[in-house]
């Protein structure tokens, strides 16, 4: 169950798997491309789903008052995100390379993913406590860092057993040609 945070009324969470999508950096993890999220340092493991984890209640002002809790919560902004595709378009395209402390970003995709488990709408899109893709998009445009390419990520994404598909589009076209590809489908 979750909490609507606008009335404060119980409210079932939502039956079934959602779909929706979203933005993952790519890196390679001993010799492996793996899909990153874009906010946070965590690797979405091939072959299982990705499991939701409050991670606030790490930080030092958590410890003076947080609490520990299942992922996602109500009065938390916690949880695996996905959203609608013009959503998704601002994480793919203003996504940085690298961080301090992270590894380094070999390319950005963009892809649906199912969402399932405890579901919770936000502004955002959703917020859910599981999560795997469903298919991965590959745009080809000069992101790439040296030592990758787009088939090479094309090929080696596909550990997931999804399909993944390269695009003939830049990361900043992608989520317009996805759009108009599936708006054609209805």
């Amino acid at each position: 169950m979750t909490t609507s945070a606008a009335e404060g009324l119980r409210a079932p969470d939502i039956a079934g798997v959602v779909e929706a999508w979203r933005a993952w950096r790519v890196t390679v993890i001993d010799d492996a491309y793996v899909l990153g999220s874009v906010l946070r340092q965590i690797c979405w493991p091939p072959h299982r789903p990705l499991r939701a984890e409050c991670l606030h209640h790490r930080l030092p002002v958590a410890w003076f008052g947080g609490r520990r809790h299942e992922a996602p919560e109500g009065s938390c902004q916690c949880g695996i995100y996905g959203a609608q595709l013009p959503q998704v378009s601002h994480y793919l395209c203003e996504m940085p390379f690298s961080e301090r402390g992270a590894r380094p970003t070999v390319a950005r995709v963009l892809g649906q993913v199912a969402l399932w488990g405890t579901v919770v709408e936000c502004e955002r899109g959703f917020r859910a406590s599981h999560a795997y893709p469903v298919r991965i998009y590959v745009p080809r445009d000069d992101h790439f860092r040296e030592f990758a390419d787009a088939d090479r990520v094309v090929e080696g994404l596909s550990c997931y057993g999804v399909p993944v598909e390269p695009m003939d589009a830049s990361c900043a076209e992608a989520p317009r040609v996805l759009a108009r590809e599936f708006a054609n489908d209805d």
